[in-house]
């Protein structure tokens, strides 16, 4: 189970990072925010493709590493705009195999609340990544306007807004699903569910207010020591999801 969990969330923090990152401005940041990223991305899918989750193709697993290794290198040779669509095809297989294994693992089989639950989580993380590390550039370019790091603050509040509510969701759409006994049981994974609600849900939604209100008011330090904090939060609550999902089928 934990080598499905950690195969699963290295799938995730692979695809959100590339998937979000095609939204960032070539021109405005530069090669290096784009060089950087993509390597990380590059950096998770290998270590996905090692892991081999139950369910990943390993076909698919080093294509997605290909592609996002070949981005990374026309990114540092100052073609990160021109590659794009490595980047999206790369991302795309990362999400692909991402499905996959949140759909095969457990047995039995999970569901579109696994996948959809997986996806959300791979941008959040996606998102509190690329956004922290968006706040330590203004470090290194001190012309890079500042609605960057607002629209960034934006949308890491929002998808803790929405991670919270898919979780609700699953639980009101079925009261009953397959899995959350475990979760709920303390002889079988209570504690690690409420270290996942503290840290992975309740800890990001309290940081993300306070994240966006410092980039409003332009407080650039503060918003990124915030935000050094929620990638903590995020990483491991969604180590934790990805590993209950694995083990019990239910959207953690």
């Amino acid at each position: 189970m934990a080598r499905g969990g950690l195969g699963l969330f290295l799938l995730e923090a692979g695809a959100g990072t590339a998937l979000l990152l095609l939204f960032f401005p070539v021109r405005v940041l530069g090669k290096g925010f784009f060089s950087l990223h993509g390597a990380l991305a590059f950096g998770f899918l290998l270590m996905a493709a090692w892991v081999r989750p139950a369910g990943l193709s390993p076909a698919l697993a080093w294509a997605s590493a290909g592609l996002l290794l070949a981005f990374t290198v026309a990114a540092h040779a100052n073609h990160a705009r021109t590659a794009r669509p490595l980047l999206g095809l790369g991302g795309l297989c990362a999400a692909a195999g991402m499905a996959a294994v949140a759909v095969t693992a457990p047995r039995p089989s999970g569901s579109a609340w696994t996948v959809a639950g997986s996806l959300a989580g791979s941008l959040f993380f996606g998102a509190v990544l690329l956004t922290m590390n968006l706040g330590h550039w203004y470090l290194i370019s001190r012309s890079l306007p500042f609605r960057l790091l607002s629209r960034g603050s934006t949308l890491f509040a929002a998808l803790a807004v929405f991670r919270a509510a898919l979780l609700g969701l699953a639980l009101a759409v079925n009261p009953h699903p397959p899995g959350l006994a475990a979760l709920l049981s303390p002889e079988r994974d209570a504690l690690f569910f409420l270290f996942r609600l503290l840290w992975g849900i309740a800890g990001p939604l309290a940081l993300s207010y306070f994240i966006w209100r410092s980039a409003a008011m332009k407080s650039n330090q503060a918003a990124t020591g915030l935000l050094y904090v929620a990638l903590v939060f995020v990483l491991i609550g969604e180590l934790l999801s990805a590993y209950l999902t694995v083990a019990t089928g239910f959207p953690a």
